[in-house]
């Protein structure tokens, strides 16, 4: 299988990133410069007012709206200028996609942290604090960002959590003789008493080489953060998450992608400096697209981005789904149109759907439809068809892991 990831980007306007399996549009991210992102983003800011009926403090981070901190987002070690407070047992770390369960994370001695009694937030936090936050969620309308103190930075394989023991590894790394392979290779990498690490779903069967370069720049990267924290005045920005593309060939890029083409010289620079720090085995794998038609144009995925936005999508062959999307669900309807298989029902349903499934685990994946997703396939009357159309979603669904129930 040819795998591929196009990078187009049109200045001033936005950055567009495609991943191509065999010539098909698989995923698509798209970042528009006119829209700050502050996700992930760290501030040193001031408390500017507590609300203890909600537990709950506000934050001036030097932006338009105050920052929302709730109480089970603060912890006393993570607090600068005059502050004190204590932990709030939250030990959730969470790096976009994915999410390191509680029960994974064990200090140094090898002993699982347990959820502790909350403190309330007037014990935690004071007026007029200075606080290090990071933004864990972008503000809607007139609601301000979420923040939390349990600082996280995201590496290539790992998460580095400072103020923390913890040494822990990813959920989605089921092995448990890899599990305890990874989790040796961080101990043996000796992290300060100071610095916890979290093994991404990435770092799974890397070499202790390709984790020991991670871990050092990650290391490196939180004593500037340090550094510039001690400096900066309040309030100001710390540490900016890094844009769309380098965020993407961080957490998306793997090495069964064979191409990576880019239509930017400036980017296509970046690109190589960044892979050259975490991967320079992959720096041969990057192209730079410098003809006149356009490099999205050329690979057929304008027409696709068109489709996205289309109530119906049309399957191979024949047959089609009809996606309805409400503020409660999003609902899949499948249809077979005029296709027929020899008069046989049974098996056209069968194609129908197998054909269906696969389009709507891309579907899910292009569109980025998250929560409650109903699917009303064709019905069918052998159990071993039904059984088939299900594994066919599920394993469709693998490259976009979600919590699926069947009805």
């Amino acid at each position: 299988m040819k795998k591929r990831m196009l990078i187009n980007v049109v200045e001033p306007e936005e950055s567009r990133i495609a991943i191509l399996e065999d010539g098909i549009l698989e995923e698509l991210y798209i970042e528009r410069f006119s829209r700050e992102q502050i996700a992930g983003n760290i501030y040193k800011g001031r408390i500017v007012n507590i609300e203890p009926s909600i537990e709950a403090a506000f934050v001036n981070i030097g932006i338009s709206r105050n920052g929302f901190l709730h109480v089970s987002d603060v912890k006393n070690s993570r607090s600068s200028g005059n502050g004190n407070g204590d932990s709030s047992g939250k030990t959730e770390i969470t790096d976009k996609k994915e999410t390191i369960d509680k029960t994974e994370i064990t200090d140094k001695k090898g002993k699982t942290e347990t959820k502790g009694g909350r403190s309330r937030i007037k014990s935690l936090l004071s007026p007029d604090q200075e606080v290090l936050v990071q933004v864990i969620k972008e503000g809607i309308g007139e609601k301000g960002s979420s923040l939390t103190t349990n600082v996280s930075i995201p590496g290539r394989f790992l998460v580095l959590t400072p103020d923390s023991t913890r040494i822990g590894v990813s959920r989605k790394i089921v092995d448990e003789t890899e599990r305890a392979r990874l989790k040796q290779i961080i101990e043996e990498l000796k992290p300060p008493p100071n610095l916890g690490m979290i093994v991404r779903t990435a770092g799974e069967r890397q070499t202790k080489r390709e984790l020991s370069r991670d871990f050092n720049y990650l290391r490196r990267l939180w004593k500037v953060i340090e550094n510039k924290e001690k400096k900066a005045e309040v309030p100001s920005v710390i540490y900016q998450e890094s844009d769309l593309v380098i965020r993407t060939i961080r957490d998306i890029f793997s090495t069964d992608i064979n191409e990576i083409v880019i239509d930017s010289e400036a980017v296509f620079k970046k690109i190589r400096y960044f892979l050259r720090l975490i991967m320079p085995s992959c720096v041969k794998k990057l192209k730079f697209y410098n003809e006149q038609e356009p490099l999205f144009h050329k690979y057929n995925i304008e027409r696709e981005i068109e489709k996205i936005n289309k109530r119906e999508v049309r399957l191979p062959k024949g047959g089609s789904i009809v996606i309805e999307q409400t503020e409660a669900l999003v609902a899949i309807d499948v249809n077979s149109g005029k296709y027929r298989e020899e008069n046989d029902p049974e098996r056209t349903a069968l194609k129908t759907n197998i054909k269906a499934a696969k389009e709507i685990a891309r579907q899910v994946r292009l569109r980025d439809i998250g929560g409650v997703v109903i699917v009303d396939f064709i019905d069918m009357k052998e159990e071993k068809n039904m059984r088939a159309v299900e594994k066919t979603l599920e394993a469709s669904l693998k490259k976009r892991p979600c919590q699926k129930k069947k009805y």
